[in-house]
């Protein structure tokens, strides 16, 4: 039996006993993992795959495109299925299915990017898995029943590329220990050119003026000996990745720039050694340092525009000062369980949700919501994780941990957003896939055609080609401009869900609103006090406040802001469905609150005619008269007079969709002046409208609560989500507006088309570069250092093209 491995090609330890059968002839293998493939490819009846191929040595287990295998566990990566271990950085979603970032080591451009999403996406129990070039990161929703994250991991690191757990901390220390050794590389590199630059000067000015071949070769020699560390330390990351996607079978853009570098360095090591032809020194150190100088920059760049919104890991402090049996102790803050008590000082920061329990102040919840004016909180009030105690001190209670705080909630969909890429992107990486083999056959029908014409120039340009013609700037594109918008929408107060509906949302012509709790606020509101006797405004409007203190209807909500203790009141009861009533012993006063039958009993007087205002009317009477209407009603957003006119100005055709009352829903839609409503709809109606606009090619918008009409909002082109006091977690729309202020829509609208827009001229300018540079390399006018500084030129433009959005400033007026 052979001595190699018949699945995978590597050399089958002396003391193995594992084979498989294949033709009736055993054939060895190296482990029970290939064993396993092998046994499973056999058995499906696909054992040509071994009768017809070849065999490369080091490819490891492989399969078939249509055979799909578990992958085998890997005892290196199994600590990570362990609970305690994966509490610091896996979150649970429904059921069995969890889900979490990894940091994957050895990524440099989108063809990276599609061999893993190809490989690992296609496991048995992975639900979604995406690999987000411009953060460095995959995100992976899987159900732990089918599959656990170390045969995740292993695939991942079967294929070269190392994962690992995203853990903010860990990824700062590890970015900037590459940050160090990139710089380092990049000194080798530009030191090294230096010096082979000036021998170089040297050896042409020589051979010019009949230097003496003695010292020509000296100086071949020397300028070796400088190159020789750029190409084997400064070039290895080139080196590396092109060899892990020659191994997988893949080609990414390291591949033409590793056989630029090596064939330049082997072909002159050739002619130094034995003294014959020419030499490229100078062309091997200088682009090695071009690239790696372009490299550095772009991938600063790339990482301050995808990492912009990660200063919200950075919110909580370490410790916290708990109170317990009436004394403070410092505690870390992921130690704090639901219920705590913990004291929190002026200027500091609020280490958990929770519940005020004594003490007033101003809280900065600047970094949540994007609103920069601090909000005045009160006994009773909820308390946001990672916002700021700006007055005076607090003592409030726990009521959400670390891990299912808000804060938290905001970091998953954040993560998550990044794992949907636009349809732009999608295309571009495609486009990438298959220009890099574009890219070797048309190097080789330049290098026969120049070796045709002019032999002394094919290899150098030749050369040129392979390294002025790499899609890393089409590759780049689109997910840059994407990371820089949803990190500069996130902190004016918009949290994106789903980064590939920017694309959508760019797109729409038509708003569909849900009324309550979109258009309008939600809660009830004191809106206005009628008097009708002897009785002032103010004083109707304090007695029935100090009425309503009884009561836990959520109407008693509206007068919660007002202080009727300066009216004592005795015998006050509760009447369901009818009011409230009292006495007045001041004025000798019967007094009811409540629906005008019900309170004109008091007396033998007739109610007043009710005004013809929507909302709720409460009349306030005593044993005499009518005092007062009160009007409660869901009060419209104030911001709405100047929004609608600003989204009518995008070209917006607005719409509403209500399952309010006919009267409710026409008086706000009249005010608001919109093109069209519907009223007393039930979740199917709303679904019909949406499908009939889509049908006559309108692409809608639809903003609503997030939860109720979460089949509407699906059906919807796009849409947002009023999230600001829900539980961000079941919230299903792919953007949510962190505060509540519809001039956010503007924003978004207008962030998403200059999105758009900056993808599109960044596709634009990789294809024109790629159309120009080719032909200009290939004929001859393009030398290798000038090709490695225009192919890092057209990849730094992009991202920094991209950048300017975070310069572009949409306000809410």
């Amino acid at each position: 039996m052979s001595t190699e491995c018949f699945h995978c090609g590597e050399e089958v330890p002396t003391d193995s006993s594992y084979q498989i059968i294949l033709d009736h002839t055993p054939q060895a293998v190296c482990c029970i993992g290939c064993q396993t493939v092998a046994n499973t490819i056999i058995d499906q009846g696909l054992a040509d795959y071994y009768r017809h191929r070849q065999i490369s040595r080091g490819a490891g287990p492989s399969l078939p495109a249509n055979i799909n295998i578990e992958v085998s566990d890997s005892s290196h990566w199994q600590a990570y299925d362990d609970d305690d271990v994966q509490g610091a950085f896996v979150r649970s979603k429904a059921d069995s299915e969890k889900e979490t970032e990894l940091v994957i080591d050895g990524l440099t451009c989108a063809a990276c990017v599609w061999l893993l999403n190809q490989h690992v996406g296609k496991l048995k129990g992975v639900l979604h898995f995406n690999v987000n070039l411009t953060t460095q990161r995959a995100y992976v929703h899987w159900d732990s029943q089918q599959i656990n994250l170390s045969h995740i991991m292993a695939a991942i690191d079967a294929i070269g590329y190392q994962p690992g757990p995203y853990q903010a901390s860990l990824a700062a220390q590890r970015k900037a220990k590459d940050k160090r050794q990139m710089i380092f590389r990049l000194g080798v590199a530009g030191l090294g050119a230096m010096q082979v630059m000036m021998l170089s000067f040297g050896m042409y000015a020589g051979m010019a003026q009949g230097m003496q071949v003695d010292y020509l070769h000296f100086m071949r020699w020397a300028a070796l000996v400088l190159s020789t560390p750029v190409v084997l330390y400064s070039a290895a990351p080139f080196f590396k990745a092109a060899y892990r996607a020659l191994n997988n079978r893949h080609l990414v853009m390291d591949v033409p720039v590793s056989l630029a570098i090596g064939a330049a360095y082997i072909a002159s090591l050739w002619a130094t050694v034995f003294k014959t032809g020419e030499v490229y020194y100078d062309s091997v150190t200088m682009f090695t340092f071009l690239l790696l100088l372009g490299r550095f920059v772009e991938s600063t760049a790339r990482y301050h525009a995808g990492h912009a919104g990660n200063e919200l890991h950075q919110l909580l402090p370490p410790v916290c000062e708990k109170v317990a049996a009436g004394e403070a102790e410092q505690i870390a803050v992921s130690k704090l369980q639901a219920g705590d008590l913990v004291r929190v000082l002026p200027g500091a920061t609020i280490p958990a949700d929770g519940t005020l329990m004594q003490g007033t102040s101003s809280i900065n919840e600047a970094a949540l919501t994007g609103e920069f004016m601090p909000v005045d909180k009160q006994q009773g009030d909820q308390l946001t994780a990672g916002t700021v105690n700006v007055a005076s001190a607090l003592l409030m209670q726990v009521t959400h941990t670390q891990d299912d705080s808000r804060l938290q909630q905001i970091l998953s969909m954040v993560q998550q957003a990044h794992s949907f890429r636009p349809q732009l992107s999608k295309s571009a990486d495609q486009v990438a896939h298959y220009f890099v083999f574009a890219v070797l056959v048309i190097s080789a029908i330049v290098y026969s055609s120049w070796y045709l014409l002019d032999p002394s120039k094919a290899f150098w340009i030749t050369l040129s080609v392979l390294v002025i013609t790499c899609p890393c700037a089409l590759s780049l594109a689109a997910p840059t401009a994407t990371a820089v918008a949803t990190a500069s929408l996130r902190r004016q107060g918009i949290l994106m869900t789903r980064e590939d509906s920017l694309e959508q949302i760019a797109k729409v012509d038509t708003l569909v609103f849900d009324k309550t709790g979109t258009l309008t606020t939600g809660a009830m509101s004191l809106q206005q006090v009628l008097p009708l006797g002897e009785l002032d405004e103010a004083t109707c409007k304090l007695l029935a406040a100090r009425l309503e203190q009884e009561s836990e209807h959520p109407i008693s909500r509206a007068f919660r802001h007002l202080d009727g203790s300066q009216y004592p009141l005795t015998d006050m009861q509760n009447h369901p469905s009818q009011g409230l009533s009292g006495y007045w012993p001041a004025n000798n006063m019967q007094l009811r609150l409540g629906k005008p039958e019900f309170v004109q009993q008091l007396g033998q007087w007739q109610a007043p005619l009710r005004p013809t205002a929507e909302g709720v009317w409460l009349l306030l009477g005593n044993q005499h008269q009518a005092l007062a209407w009160i009007h409660i009603a869901d009060a419209k957003r104030p911001e709405l007079t100047k929004v609608m006119p600003q989204l009518k100005a995008l070209g917006m055709e607005l719409c509403i969709l209500s399952g309010d009352h006919p009267s409710n829903v026409a008086e706000l839609a009249q005010a608001l002046e919109v093109d069209e409503w519907q009223a007393g709809q039930t979740p199917a109606q709303k679904l019909a409208f949406i499908k009939a606009k889509q049908a006559k090619g309108k692409r809608v918008l639809m903003i609503g609560d997030g939860i109720n009409d979460a089949p509407v909002m699906a059906a919807a082109d796009a849409s947002i989500a009023m999230a600001c006091g829900t539980d961000l977690s079941k919230a299903s729309a792919p953007a949510l507006l962190l505060r509540d202020h519809l001039g956010l829509i503007g924003i978004l609208i207008k962030k998403a088309r200059h999105t758009r827009r900056i993808m599109i001229q960044n596709l634009g300018w990789a294809l024109l570069y790629n159309i120009i540079a080719l032909p200009l390399a290939a004929s001859g006018m393009v030398p290798p250092w000038g090709a490695a500084t225009g192919m890092s030129f057209s990849s730094l433009f992009v991202v920094l093209n991209a950048t300017r959005l975070r310069r572009i400033k949409h306000d809410v007026q």
